[in-house]
């Protein structure tokens, strides 16, 4: 059965997602903490690393030291952090052990230094002192933000590309007419059609999120018919007399009746996004695969009646 010491080391801390194993230096059977029976609750803003305001010291009644964070135990409130003790968290208070024992030793519990840090454990016994249980290793420090997952880091990668404006091109471009192909196309500048890579540091890997051009949305502002939409696989080819476009739109009605007597179009681009970690293994973006980029260029094509002389 578990000694009460070993049962304190492994209590979950409810609301910040903590879970620690302990592992003391050495058993304590007398005067250790009871089971956690309650839910921590801490108040207040406060950083590893940092003392809270008018902090004191202290070894009896939840460490002594009062400051602007308090955290609730059993009913009662203690600080979050003491000098001498560190932060608390689930009954217990952790700061780093210094020095980090030696690599490989049994305080380590199988990690390394790249995984988290040795910290020094002292826990609020049923008499409210607070009495030293040891060292156990933690992957991160009491009340800090959890590290944050491949997934997680390759999406901040993913919103830190940047995709230069498009310059949208159509032909012909003065001449157009009523029923006839309209060729479009986007300037083939890699840093707006890509691909377009960004690569973030994580917790002991890197990320490498790609774009991939899917598609191009074309928006054609119809005056009272709203905008119209059509789509087109690339970002086409320019014009050539002796070629084929690869995107082109077939318009039914004359601009003359639209402002300045043409039509307004833009662009929104699509993208299939790929990630993989710095030991290339892949990242599932499916959530994130037709990501939009809204752009701001826009063209204007005039288009005329075609004229039929008898």
């Amino acid at each position: 059965m578990l000694n009460s010491a070993w049962r304190t080391a492994i209590c979950t801390l409810i609301g910040t997602g903590l879970a620690a194993t302990a592992v003391p230096a050495a058993r304590a059977d007398d005067g250790v903490p009871a089971p956690c029976a309650d839910r921590v609750i801490c108040t207040g803003t406060h950083q590893p690393g940092s003392t809270p305001t008018g902090g004191g010291g202290g070894t009896s009644g939840g460490g002594g030291g009062g400051g602007s964070d308090t955290c609730t135990w059993n009913g009662k409130d203690v600080p979050c952090y003491v000098p001498q003790w560190g932060w608390f968290s689930a009954g217990c208070y952790y700061q780093p052990s210094n020095p980090q024992p030696l690599a490989g030793e049994a305080a380590w519990q199988g990690h390394s230094s790249k995984d988290g840090a040795v910290y020094d454990m002292a826990c609020i016994a049923n008499t409210n002192e607070i009495q030293p249980l040891g060292q156990t290793f933690l992957a991160q420090p009491p009340g800090a933000t959890p590290p944050k997952t491949p997934a997680q880091v390759a999406y901040d990668a993913l919103v830190s590309i940047e995709v230069a404006e498009p310059v949208l091109h159509a032909a012909p471009a003065g001449d157009a007419v009523v029923g006839s192909p309209v060729w479009l196309w986007i300037d083939p500048d890699p840093k707006v059609v890509g691909p377009l890579s960004s690569k973030l540091p994580g917790q002991g890997f890197e990320v490498t999120t790609t774009i991939t051009l899917a598609e191009v949305v074309w928006h054609v502002d119809d005056g009272p018919g709203g905008v119209r939409e059509f789509t087109c696989k690339d970002a086409g080819n320019p014009f050539s007399r002796s070629g084929t476009p690869t995107c082109s739109h077939v318009f039914t009605e004359s601009s003359a009746r639209m402002k300045d007597k043409a039509y307004s179009l833009s662009v929104t681009l699509k993208w299939h996004v790929t990630a993989r970690s710095s030991d290339r293994t892949p990242i599932d973006m499916a959530d994130y695969d037709w990501w939009p980029t809204y752009t701001q260029a826009v063209l204007n094509v005039p288009v005329n009646e075609v004229q039929v002389v008898n």
